[in-house]
């Protein structure tokens, strides 16, 4: 570098020398513009034999000289990091694109505007795209003959996967997710969940078979247990294990109606309860006086806080069934005396009930599977207050075919709350 630059110094100072002595010899300007123009034409000629290099026109750059040399080597030297990693980064993209290509789910690669950029075979099979479209650019909802998936990508919401039907292959159920990565890029991946639909159809059944078949055998020996245990002559340990079994019989006879209603629940849940205008101030204060009995007639401090006029559509059994199951456990699972709070009222333009404790709390780790069914946060306790581990999942499923949420929040040592939030669409208001 310093050897280029040197060069180009003893040029300017040649230039330097012939102006000096033609100002010495009195006839300057012609010495200057003679050094000036040459140096100029010089450089330029440099540029020229450049930009032609640049091209690809001359490959022999022996003829640059002094600075210009310089930059070619230094441009050689880019060109070269450049090509190194346009081809490190090729690698890395066909790297992604064959670990795509051995997955056996779909995988689309989607410019922003969801437009195919590359797929894998296994979207051929699949989806039905035709191995022809990674030419042609289109949008992937015109590539996907579903006509829920072309609502699904119109409203642009894949916070929450797409469950369909392939177009590929009738028999099979796809769940569908689009994920962002990269700049400006999404990807679609189809999932074949046929096994686990069946699984869980077959699950359903099973459990629905079983609790219908089981509910009487048991009704009937929960009459017979009762029955045997009013009998005044038995000796008394007899008599305490007639109890037992009757107690125990009872609570079977509970889970079998909770595990009946739950997949009944379970088969209908994606059809929205229409149902009637439910009074749900009504139907609250019955659920309080049989939360106020089970709480041995005052044990807790229960307060109803209700707008009379807001009522609701829908079902008022499964509605009943899921703020029952609430009411209650706030009953069974906080200490006699705790003050249980329930209020119904407006939230915007919707409706939500509360039910608020001021109990022991839940630890922040069981609040994600509390209603997932038979979850209990203290088994032992759970089974001494007769509960079944199915009343918040039966909760869930009901305010899902309301088309309702539900959030709790809770704090150890200090409560919890069990929030419904019901859309403005099932609001009524009632006359009182």
């Amino acid at each position: 570098m310093h050897e280029n630059f040197n060069q180009e110094l003893s040029r300017l100072l040649v230039i330097g020398l012939v102006v000096l002595l033609g100002t010495l010899s009195g006839v300057w300007s012609l010495p200057i513009f003679i050094g000036l123009g040459g140096y100029i034409i010089w450089h330029l000629r440099q540029l020229y034999i450049m930009e032609e290099w640049l091209h690809g026109i001359v490959r022999d750059e022996s003829h640059l000289g002094s600075i210009w040399s310089y930059i070619v080597a230094h441009m050689k030297k880019a060109r070269s990091r450049a090509r190194q990693r346009k081809k490190r980064l090729s690698r890395l993209l066909h790297r992604f694109y064959d670990t795509l290509e051995a997955m056996p789910d779909a995988a689309i690669v989607l410019q922003d505007d969801l437009r195919v950029q590359w797929f894998n075979s296994a979207a051929h099979e699949l989806l039905g795209i035709p191995l022809t479209a990674r030419k042609h650019n289109r949008r992937v909802s015109r590539l996907v003959r579903n006509d829920d998936f072309r609502c699904w990508i119109q409203e642009g919401d894949f916070s929450q996967p797409l469950e369909m039907i392939s177009p590929a292959s009738p028999a099979r159920v796809l769940q569908i997710r689009i994920v962002e990565f990269g700049e400006d890029q999404h990807l679609l991946l189809a999932h074949d969940i046929t096994e686990l639909k069946r699984v869980e159809a077959v699950r359903r059944d099973f459990i629905a078979d079983v609790s219908h078949e089981l509910r009487t055998p048991l009704t009937v020996v929960a009459g017979y247990l009762e029955m045997l245990a009013e009998e005044p002559e038995l000796p008394e340990d007899i008599h305490e294990a007639l109890i037992a079994s009757r107690r125990q019989a009872e609570r079977m006879q509970s889970i079998v109606a909770d595990l009946l209603m739950l997949s009944r629940l379970e088969l209908e849940e994606d059809e929205p309860q229409v149902g009637e205008s439910v009074k749900v101030p009504r139907l609250l204060e019955g659920l309080v006086e049989d939360a106020r009995r089970l709480s041995d007639g005052g044990g807790h401090l229960i307060q109803l806080h209700a707008d009379e006029k807001l009522g609701l559509m829908g079902s008022e059994s499964e509605l009943g069934s899921a703020f029952g199951n609430l009411i209650f456990n706030a009953v069974q699972h906080t200490p006699w005396g705790t003050p249980i709070d329930i209020y119904w009222g407006r939230e915007g333009s919707g409706a939500r009930l509360v039910v608020a404790d001021q109990g022991p709390g839940i630890a922040p780790e069981h609040l994600q599977r509390l209603t997932e069914r038979f979850y209990r946060v203290d088994k032992s306790r759970s089974r001494e207050s007769g509960g079944t581990g199915l009343g918040l999942s039966i909760v869930r499923h009901v305010l899902k075919r309301h088309e309702a949420t539900i959030e709790i929040e809770s704090t150890p040592g200090e409560g919890s709350r069990f929030v419904c939030l019901f859309p403005a669409g099932r609001v009524v208001k009632l006359s009182v």
